[in-house]
This record gives C-alpha cells, sequence and structure tokens, in this order.
C-alpha cells in the first residue's frame, strides 16, 4: 500500500490512547489487507496491535497503593536528607507525573518474570486475603546498558508512586562511620512516605564482609545495609540495582524476594531496538545493525542506529550503498563489537555477502541487494562464486 509507513505511525500515535471503537476500525483494515493479497502490511498492524494490548495488561490503572507501601503522602517539596558534613544529598526524587519510563524489550522469560511481578502488586488484595504479601523488595543484575534503572523507573510508574533514588556521591562518607548513618538517614525518609526506594549502583555499599582489600569500615556499613533493610520490611518497595552482582554479600541476597537477571539482548530484540530509532521500510538496516552488534547492550545498539541514521542523513554521496555507512560507523565507534564480527567487517563485498547470506537466514537476496546497492543478481552471482568454497578461502 501506498504511504503505508505514514498510515502505520498514525495509528501507532492513536493507540496510544487506546479505545475499543479504534481497535475495532485497525482489526478491520488489518482484515481488509488480508483480504487483498497485502499480507505483510496486515501483519505489521496486528503486531502494533498486540504490543499496545500487552502494554496495557502490564499497566493496572487502579494498584492500591496502601497495599504496597505505608506512609505519608509525599509530595513534590519534600525535603531529602543530606550528608551533615558535606550537606550533599543522600537522594534524588521523582514524583509520579515525571516519570516516563518505557519497559525495555526483554527475552520472554524475563518478560514473564517482570508481568509476575506487577501482576503481585496488582492483586494484593487476594494474597493479603490469603495471608501471603506481595512482594516488595527486587535486585536487577546485569551488564550495563541492559535497562536495569528504566525496569525500576517503570515499575514504580505502574505503582504510581513517587521514586527515592539513592545518590552514592552523598552516601558514601570519608569520615569513619558517617555512610553508616548516611543509609539510617536515607532509610528512615523512605520509611516516612508512601514511595519506591531505589539503590543504583548497589554493590558499592553491599560488598562481600570477608574481601580482603575492603577495610573493617565496609563490614559496618553492610550490616548498618541489612539491619536497615530488615526495618523497611512492609514499608515499601526496594529495589537494588548492579553491575557486579558477583560483588555482593551472600547476606544481601537473601533480603530480596525477586532476583532479576537482565540479560543481553539477542538477535530479535536487537533488531526491534534498532528499527526502533530507523524510518519504517529500513528492515533490512535494522537487520545489519543487530547483526553488527553482536553481544551488545541494547543501550548501545540505540547508540549504534542513531549514529547510522545520523550518517545516512549527512552522507555526501547519496548513492552510497547502506552497508558502507554501516561499516563506518562500527569502524569508527567505541560501542563493543566482538571480535568476529570486526573480522567480518574488513571482508571484501563478495565475501561480506557470504557471511551474511548465511547468517541464520536472517537476510534475503532482496534485502542484501538493498543492503549493498545492487541486484538480486549480483547477490546470487556472489553466493554462486563461493559455493564449495566458503567465504573464507584463501586466507
Amino acid at each position: 500500500m501506498q504511504h503505508f509507513s505514514i498510515l502505520k505511525s498514525l495509528i501507532r500515535v492513536a493507540l496510544a490512547h487506546d479505545s475499543e471503537p479504534l481497535r475495532h476500525q485497525v482489526e478491520r483494515l488489518a482484515a481488509a489487507m488480508t483480504d487483498a493479497g497485502d499480507d505483510r502490511d496486515a501483519a505489521a498492524l496486528v503486531q502494533l496491535l498486540n504490543s499496545r494490548e500487552r502494554s496495557t495488561k502490564l499497566a493496572p490503572s487502579r494498584m492500591k497503593r496502601s497495599t504496597i507501601a505505608a506512609g505519608e503522602r509525599m509530595t513534590a517539596s519534600v525535603r531529602v536528607p543530606v550528608d551533615k558534613d558535606s550537606a550533599a544529598p543522600l537522594a534524588t526524587v521523582y514524583m509520579p507525573e515525571a516519570l516516563d519510563a518505557t519497559l525495555p524489550l526483554f527475552p520472554a522469560s524475563v518478560q514473564d518474570n517482570v508481568d509476575a511481578l506487577v501482576r503481585e502488586w496488582a492483586k494484593a488484595d487476594q494474597l493479603l486475603e490469603a495471608g501471603m504479601q506481595p512482594s516488595q523488595s527486587l535486585l536487577i543484575y546485569g551488564a550495563p546498558g541492559t535497562g536495569k534503572t528504566t525496569v525500576a523507573m517503570w515499575l514504580a510508574q505502574q505503582l504510581h508512586l513517587p521514586v527515592v533514588v539513592a545518590r552514592l556521591d552523598g552516601l558514601i562518607s570519608s569520615f569513619l562511620g558517617n555512610t553508616a548513618r548516611n543509609l539510617g538517614s536515607l532509610f528512615d525518609f523512605a520509611n516516612r512516605y508512601e514511595c519506591v526506594l531505589v539503590l543504583d549502583e548497589f554493590d558499592a555499599i553491599a560488598k562481600l564482609r570477608d574481601d580482603p582489600n575492603e577495610v573493617g569500615e565496609i563490614k559496618r556499613v553492610v550490616n548498618a545495609l541489612l539491619q536497615n533493610m530488615d526495618a523497611r520490611e512492609g514499608r515499601g518497595v526496594t529495589i537494588g540495582l548492579t553491575n557486579h552482582e558477583m560483588l555482593l554479600d551472600p547476606a544481601i541476597w537473601r533480603r530480596f524476594e525477586v532476583q532479576l537477571a537482565v540479560p543481553l539482548p539477542g538477535l530479535e530484540q536487537r533488531t526491534v531496538i534498532a528499527s526502533r530509532l530507523l524510518d519504517d521500510g529500513l528492515t533490512a538496516e535494522a537487520k545489519l545493525i543487530a547483526w553488527l552488534c553482536d553481544g551488545a547492550s541494547g543501550a548501545e545498539v540505540q547508540t549504534m542506529a542513531t549514529k547510522y541514521r545520523k550518517r545516512r542523513l549527512l552522507r555526501d554521496d547519496p548513492n552510497a550503498a547502506p552497508i558502507e555507512t554501516a561499516l563506518q560507523v562500527a569502524r569508527s565507534t567505541s560501542i563493543r563489537v566482538e571480535s568476529d564480527r570486526r573480522r567480518q567487517i574488513e571482508l571484501d563485498e563478495a565475501p561480506l555477502t557470504v557471511e551474511l547470506a548465511t547468517a541464520d537466514g536472517l537476510f534475503n537476496h532482496a534485502e542484501l541487494a538493498q543492503l549493498f546497492k545492487c541486484s538480486t543478481k549480483t547477490i546470487q552471482r556472489r553466493l554462486s562464486e563461493f559455493v564449495g568454497e566458503g567465504p573464507n578461502s584463501g586466507e
């Protein structure tokens, strides 16, 4: 359908303000497209509908805060505690109306765990009637750039609660004993109000107490942390975030009811992340960026896609092949590109074509022709020349 990319964008915006009549009309349009043989565009509309439906289900509109957090209602004018010696604030507060997080794209196994936690909160009354409590402590761990902070903010958004994010520059003091005191002040503040407490870079204050490289002060800090977490039980939600879970004291792990490992995105997730930042219709380019970013975090994929889009927009040669721009970005970026990928992107066009053609069926001939800006016959010829030899022959 001509101008379908514009129609798709309009539908995406409209679905943000979901209504049953709107969904019905989009479903009718998808059915009409299927009848007309336009299966690809129809499938794109169905995917938009399913994505919106999943998002709506994950965001209950009537969560009862009283079953999740206790204390006073927080206002935007609240004064956060500070370190008495440096006057540095111990936390930053984000009010619910300031939160605008979108849940990262996760594999089904991770998404199921997030869904289950939100379901606990949404059905807290049922759990309480059965003599159980909804989970109020969550440890999120994984590599940098995988979306841990975004998940924490998104979860707080579902509860419609303010977020108190601990600031390590204020918490950790150079004066003996002050860090433990600051922890106490932070938890006293969080326990006073209905809020979600987020402890970012959690390993800085929750290290192994038997680490020979640490002095006695860290043991006092960890003990203070454990005591404060125990005292917070039943008062509100606490979320710890760390890139270095192996450094955490074993006793810390037991304080968290839910422990969520956030993995690096797989090929499918990387493709969707890249496609969200590119114009509609650039499916092959999104797949190429996902392929180049093997082993990278979601944040790195976003950076790569954004850089690619900039270079394509400002390129000197309007006839340059997309693959040239993508490889240029891959060679000139600090984004982690695996060694195997670095070897492949230095290949000549013909062997690189073979590498992409054999990448788990990721690219079809038409997409390869689009990337190399050549005909499908040229792609077929390159592939036939390497049959029985392999793309790396002669090395």
